[in-house]
C-alpha cells in the first residue's frame, strides 16, 4: 500500500489567514460605540466641538450694520418702496444671527451619533422652524425699538398700510434669514453633518446606504 503524500496548495490559492489578513476591518465596531473611530472622524468631531466664533461675529456684524442703515438711510427715502426695505433687511440678518448662532455651537463634544437599529430616525427641522418663528415674531418688535429709541420715533406721515407691511416684511425676512445659514453653515454644522454622513452611511458590513441632507 502506498502512502499518499500531501500536496502542497498553490501560492495563489486564498487560505483562512490570507483573507483575514486581507479582509479590512469593518466601520462599524460596536453599536454602543460613541467615540470618534480613526482620524477622519477625529479631525470632525474636533472641529465640530469648537464654537464658531467668527461666524457668530459676523453675523451680530450683520444685524447692527442692517440696523444702522435702516435707521440713518432707508426711513429716510421718499419712496414707500424703498423704505420698507430697511425693515425686511434687519429682519433677514437677526434671523441670520438666531439661526446661525446655534449651528454654530459644538456639536460634537467627544462623542458621535450612531444610526439607532430601527433606522435614522433623528430630524433637526423643528427646531430650525422654531427658531425661524421666534426671529420672524422678534424681529419687528426689534426694528421697532429701535425706530423709538434711538432714532427719533416713528414718522408721522407714514401711513397705515405702510407701517402694516413694514411689520410684515420684517416678519419675513427674519423667517427665511434663519433658514439661510443651512444653505450657508459655519464650520461646526458642516463638520457635524459630514460625521453623520460617515456613520449613518455605513452600516455593521462597511456597504454604503443613501444619505440625505435635512435641516
Amino acid at each position: 500500500m502506498v502512502a499518499s503524500t500531501p500536496v502542497d496548495a498553490p501560492a495563489s490559492q486564498a487560505t483562512p489567514a490570507n483573507v483575514a489578513a486581507e479582509t479590512p476591518p469593518a466601520y462599524v465596531y460596536a453599536a454602543n460605540d460613541e467615540r470618534p473611530r480613526g482620524p477622519v472622524e477625529l479631525e470632525l468631531c474636533e472641529r465640530a466641538s469648537t464654537t464658531d466664533w467668527l461666524y457668530m461675529g459676523g453675523s451680530i456684524a450683520s444685524f447692527a450694520l442692517s440696523l444702522y442703515a435702516d435707521l440713518q438711510w432707508f426711513r429716510f427715502n421718499d419712496s414707500p418702496g424703498v423704505r420698507t426695505m430697511g425693515p425686511a433687511l434687519v429682519g433677514m440678518t437677526w434671523g441670520f444671527t438666531l439661526g446661525g448662532g446655534y449651528l454654530a455651537q459644538p456639536k460634537c463634544n467627544g462623542f458621535v451619533k450612531s444610526s439607532p437599529p430601527e433606522g435614522d430616525v433623528r430630524t433637526s427641522w423643528h427646531l430650525a422652524v422654531a427658531l425661524a418663528g421666534l426671529a420672524a415674531i422678534s424681529a419687528p418688535m426689534l426694528e421697532y425699538w429701535g425706530l423709538t429709541n434711538i432714532a427719533d420715533g416713528v414718522p408721522l406721515d407714514w401711513s397705515v398700510s405702510e407701517r402694516r407691511f413694514r411689520v410684515l416684511a420684517g416678519a419675513g425676512g427674519a423667517f427665511g434669514g434663519a433658514l439661510l445659514p443651512y444653505l450657508l453653515p459655519p464650520k461646526t454644522w458642516r463638520a457635524a453633518k459630514e460625521l453623520e454622513r460617515l456613520r449613518f452611511g455605513a452600516d455593521a458590513t462597511g456597504s454604503w446606504v443613501s444619505y440625505t441632507v435635512r435641516f
